[in-house]
């Protein structure tokens, strides 16, 4: 009889536990994910200088793309850790199909005395992004959620320079300028939910070590296919802002927009030829923004 009650005492206790972790989970849901696609833009530009002082001139080569823009994808997971913390990670890639470029020359100082100036398409090319964070969600404010985020961050893209559509020379033209962002970021999330509907407004900022090559495949006396790199320091902010609405109580339909805003302080500029090896001159820093709106659905469970 006691080895009888011994053994229904045990189901009871496991069963309590049982209705208390789904209960838990039920609550705060164990996984979150979500695909989206959308439209994104870019744009990027960069300069050199004449020596490695800045001087002669301040700004003697710059590259400029604008609205470099494609269909725009994103992936995101969280998964709950503890009752306050989980482990978000976040991925964008935006497929490449149309964009202008101009590369300028210039010999005297301040954007003076242009002696090279040629536009060129940028309709090729690829730009992503990927976030690690461990997000921590802090006391309730009324019907405002706040959690900080601290994390990793990766940004890169593949930028071109290709002839106009009319053009009638250099039709193997086909210049590359590759950049790779690495660097740590802090965030602010404030979300909130009524009923069915929810949101979300993210801030971000962070520091981040600019790394680029490029190949200038037309230019007979630069080497490829690394025919230079940069290097320099920059800094980075982001904002995010997602609604969604919830079909069931584990999918939902959001509406993402992001917009990001990065930028380099000075650096090196190293240039590899074949007649005179390597040249270094100051790198002027680079600017980069990209914006993108899309459309997806989430899950939970």
């Amino acid at each position: 009889m006691i080895l009888q009650f011994q053994h229904i005492a045990k189901a009871i206790i496991l069963f309590v536990c049982l209705f208390s972790c789904i209960t838990a989970v039920g609550q705060q849901p164990f996984f979150k994910g979500g695909v989206r696609v959308g439209y994104g833009v870019q744009n990027l530009d960069w300069s050199i200088a004449g020596n490695t002082m800045g001087t002669d001139p301040n700004i003697y080569s710059e590259l400029i793309w604008k609205q470099v823009s494609g269909i725009n994808y994103g992936l995101d997971a969280a998964f709950k850790i503890a009752p306050q913390f989980d482990v978000l990670l976040e991925g964008n890639f935006m497929d490449t199909k149309s964009g202008k470029v101009r590369d300028t020359d210039y010999s005297g100082d301040n954007r003076t005395n242009s002696f090279y100036d040629e536009r060129f398409s940028s309709d090729d090319g690829y730009f992503y992004n990927f976030r690690t964070s461990l997000r921590y969600a802090l006391p309730q404010l009324g019907i405002i959620s706040p959690k900080i985020l601290l994390g990793y961050e990766q940004i890169g893209n593949e930028l071109f320079l290709l002839p106009l559509p009319d053009a009638s020379q250099n039709l193997d033209l086909r210049t590359t300028y590759q950049t790779d962002w690495y660097g740590g970021q802090a965030a602010l999330e404030l979300g909130f939910r009524y009923i069915n509907f929810y949101g979300s407004a993210t801030y971000g900022f962070g520091l981040y070590d600019y790394k680029a090559k490029a190949n200038w495949n037309l230019i007979e006396d630069f080497q490829q296919p690394v025919s230079f790199r940069h290097s320099a320091l920059g800094m980075k902010h982001n904002g995010i802002l997602c609604l969604g609405y919830d079909i069931t109580p584990t999918i939902a339909i959001e509406l993402v927009g992001t917009y990001a805003d990065a930028f380099t302080k000075t650096g090196l500029d190293q240039l590899y030829t074949r007649s005179r090896g390597e040249l270094t001159t100051q790198f002027n820093g680079a600017n980069m923004t990209h914006a993108s709106g899309s459309l997806g659905v989430s899950f939970q469970f």
